[in-house]
Parts: structure tokens; sequence; C-alpha cells
């Protein structure tokens, strides 16, 4: 892992709350299939929506943010937040993210969820493939790089075990995807090593 720049926690909560308006929700109102975003489409959207979020006061954004998941907006304030860079091999996703079946996701790394993934896509015929994450992530690796330029959509990673239901294997994946789990699987499936995100840091511990 490696830290680039600090940020104020008000910078992660527009990433969060952006992401959300402009890829996950967007998607489910529309529906998988229908929604097949160009890269045009995807800058001239993403334009107009990140005028609307930075609008927000942080009090609009924290609300936003509780009502999705409360103990999230209590992550986002007691942690300390930079932008940097991590390696695939040490972050892994939410249990179950995008219909995976558990094991796929629980106590192993992004890394391997990718790998597991990649060798579905090559089959003919999937038993996953009605799942969200093999539908979502094959539309996303064309505009990964758009989606990657833009700092209010990088993924946010926080401690494994900030959210003990949802993480797990801390000793060996010390950190944990809190959003963006479609986007950095479609990253690690195409091949990226390292990710650019939001990391939150505890504000009394040590990070190497």
């Amino acid at each position: 892992m490696k830290l680039l720049k600090k940020v104020l926690p008000i910078e992660t909560k527009r990433c969060f709350v952006l992401s959300q308006r402009f890829t996950s929700k967007k998607m489910r109102k529309k529906g998988i299939k229908e929604y097949k975003p160009d890269k045009d489409t995807i800058s001239k959207n993403l334009s107009k929506t990140k005028k609307q979020i930075l609008k927000l006061k942080e009090k609009s954004l924290d609300k936003i943010i509780r009502d999705e998941y409360k103990k999230r907006l209590k992550a986002y304030d007691e942690l300390d937040w930079y932008l940097g860079e991590v390696n695939i091999s040490e972050i892994k996703v939410w249990n179950g993210t995008g219909g995976l079946y558990e094991s796929w996701t629980q106590r192993i790394s992004l890394k391997e969820t990718a790998q597991k993934l990649k060798a579905e896509f090559k089959k003919e015929k999937s038993q996953i493939r009605r799942r969200r994450a093999f539908q979502v992530i094959p539309q996303i690796i064309p505009i990964k790089r758009v989606l990657q330029r833009e700092e209010y959509l990088l993924p946010i990673v926080v401690p494994n075990g900030t959210y003990k239901k949802h993480s797990g294997g801390i000793k060996t994946i010390p950190w944990f995807l809190d959003d963006g789990c479609m986007r950095s699987l479609a990253y690690a499936v195409s091949g990226d090593k390292k990710i650019k995100v939001y990391i939150g840091i505890p504000k009394k511990g040590v990070c190497e």
C-alpha cells in the first residue's frame, strides 16, 4: 500500500455518494442489461452528477450515508483519509458481493476473487451468468479508464474488520473494499495489479 496525500473526510463522503448515484443505483434503476454506457455518455453524465454532489453540504452527505449504512458514516468520521494505491492482493471485497458464491469472496483477496471470475468468463456456459457481477463487470472494463481518472469514483478502502459481518480473513488481508467492489473486480480481471483508492487509516494506528 502507498499513501499519496491526506484528504478531508468530506472528500471520501463525496466519493461514496457520487459513486452510488452514478454507478450502482443507476444500474439497479435501469436494469443491468439495459445500462450499456459509452465513454462520451459517461463523461457527460459524470460532470452533471459531480456538480450536484459538490453543492451538498457535509450534513447532507452524512444523512445519505447514514441512511445507506449507519456503521459506514461512523467509520468515515473515525478514520484519517488519504488518496493512495493498493495491491489487489492486500484487499478483499464484501462477502457475497455481486451475487458471487460466498467461497469466492470470504477470507480471500481481490486478486483471488478476480482469478475465479476470469476463469468463469472463459466458460461457454457459466453457472453464474445471471449473477450481477458476471453481467456488470464486462460493461465496466471498456470504460474503466474514464472511471479511474475521476477521483470521486475511486474505490474506498477501510481496515479489514471495520464491519466484522462482511469482512473476514483479517490476519492475511489487511484492507477491505467498503465501496467500489464491482469496479475493483473489473480492474483486476482486466489485468490491473494496483488500484488507486481512498484509504481510511485508524487515527492512532500505524500503517506501513
